[in-house]
């Protein structure tokens, strides 16, 4: 019997994650920005005049073009099933 989370090939990547992190957190603004050799996104969620970071991400230049090109695959395939995506208003 096979252990749980075990893969049958060995050379597949297995992501695991703390139940907290698992449970995933709605973020309503992402802000952006680069040095030379980093990407940062720092996730938040913004209720009126208050915010609260969620979550910072860094990223290499090229693993940020990399999720780059992964998310606008998802939403043209998301566009295509479910219709254009209205970006609503923006934060000013």
């Amino acid at each position: 019997m096979d252990k749980p989370n075990t893969p049958k090939d060995p050379s597949q990547l297995v992501i695991k994650a703390d139940d907290d992190v698992a449970k995933g957190r709605f973020a309503n603004l992402a802000q952006v920005g680069s040095t030379a050799d980093a990407f940062v996104i720092d996730f938040c969620f913004v209720q009126g005049n208050t915010g609260w970071l969620l979550s910072r991400m860094l990223m290499s230049p090229q693993h940020a073009k990399r999720f780059n090109m992964a998310l606008a695959e998802t939403i043209a395939k998301h566009e295509a099933r479910f219709g254009e995506i209205d970006s609503g208003p923006t934060l000013q």
